[in-house]
């Protein structure tokens, strides 16, 4: 009787161990799955990071770092290869052949502003991700690969204008046909309203076409000088806006900081009434004052000595001396001029305008590109004529 107990007993020991075994197999292989499952998942969120990143700093070397033209890939090849590299998938860069894994060409709405960025972390690139608990049934490596594109987009509003209107571009028939310059004054009607002869025209910028008005390739790093008159209507001379509040304190303010409203092309903005001559050089020498050392050289890096590249204005990613600025309708302001008076202006494009300096009662800076806001719904122009862009991710 009591070695039947005996046997028993060692029968039933031999039985737990046999499924303790069956139990550390399975929580092993579940080991293997949550461990090796969860670095695949998130080596598979962090290349994506990589792409996006690489997509937008390409996007943003498209819109920006050519400034005459998106064409040239060259600076945003270099600067979507450098951004990709420095989001790490699971302790190293992601493999990024910028010859083949970084192309532009067609947005899949259609526009041929995108860039698009791929990036790898597996076998056939020669930097898999690691796998630990795989490797006890045979498996040492897994991969990833992500894919982003951005797309620049000309932008059509602002949430930074500033209260200068100044007049589009148009063409210069009168007296004779010649070159549009920035002495030339605008002429269609004699001072009785009657039409002249071989007038000047001006054509506004539409989604179909720049029309008559400034075009990035030709216009940028234009000097222009802001003179405070409307009239006669020639470039540089201005009207004064009123975007928030009324009265030169409220103007000044306006100019030396950004209104908590989004301004858009095809907005009528009221102009502000009386002289505003010196809150206009007030105002731009506060703008000035944000970011004193930066100057005007020209090319695809237009601003130097700018406080946010040496870190000393945080609060900007661009010079706060670069502006938007509201281009007006000059048909539709010298009709309602007929009236007698101007009470608005219609915005048909925004420029970026770098605040250079002030000469007595006169604001002096240059035409450049600059960030802004797509607004769907509302008016837009051709990329030749976008002073504002933006970048978008699009897939």
């Amino acid at each position: 009787m009591v070695t039947h107990l005996n046997a028993r007993s060692s029968n039933d020991r031999g039985a737990i161990l046999l499924h303790v075994a069956f139990v550390l197999v399975a929580v092993l292989a579940l080991s293997s799955v949550v461990t090796d499952f969860g670095v695949l998942w998130v080596g598979r969120r962090q290349a994506q990071n990589a792409a996006d990143a690489g997509a937008l700093a390409g996007g943003i070397g498209l819109a920006f770092d050519n400034p005459a033209s998106v064409a040239d890939t060259a600076a945003a090849r270099q600067s979507a290869a450098a951004v990709s590299q420095r989001n790490y998938v699971w302790g190293q860069p992601p493999s990024v052949v910028p010859e083949s894994d970084i192309t532009f060409g067609p947005c899949p709405d259609g526009p041929n502003t995108c860039v698009r960025v791929d990036v790898y972390r597996n076998q056939t690139r020669g930097n898999p991700l690691p796998m630990y608990f795989g490797q006890m049934i045979g498996l040492t490596a897994q991969g990833v690969r992500a894919t982003a594109t951005a797309m620049v987009q000309p932008a059509n509003s602002t949430g930074c204008l500033k209260p200068w209107a100044l007049p589009d571009k148009w063409i210069e028939n009168y007296p004779v046909a010649g070159p549009w310059l920035p002495t030339s004054v605008f002429e269609a009607v004699d001072r009785h309203g009657n039409p002249l002869p071989h007038p000047d025209v001006y054509v506004p910028p539409s989604a179909s076409g720049p029309g008559s008005g400034f075009t990035v390739a030709v216009d940028f790093g234009l000097q222009l000088t802001l003179k405070p008159s409307s009239d006669p209507i020639s470039p540089g001379f201005y009207s004064a806006l009123q975007l928030s509040g009324t009265g030169g304190s409220d103007y000044r303010r306006n100019i030396r900081e950004c209104v908590d409203a989004v301004w858009a092309i095809g907005d009528s903005i009221p102009i502000e009434p009386g002289n505003m001559t010196g809150p206009t050089t007030q105002g731009a020498r506060d703008l000035i004052a944000l970011d004193p050392g930066a100057t005007w050289v020209g090319g695809t890096s237009p601003i130097s000595n700018s406080c946010v590249d040496t870190g000393g204005c945080r609060a900007y990613t661009i010079s706060p001396r670069v502006v938007a600025i509201p281009l007006y309708d000059i048909n539709e302001y010298v009709t309602e001029g007929r009236s007698g008076s101007h009470s608005t202006v219609l915005v048909r494009n925004i420029l970026g305008f770098f605040v250079a300096g002030v000469q007595g009662s006169d604001v002096y800076g240059y035409l450049m590109t600059g960030p802004g806001i797509y607004e769907p719904g509302r008016p837009t122009v051709p990329p030749e004529s976008a002073f504002l862009r933006t970048v978008l991710l699009v897939r």
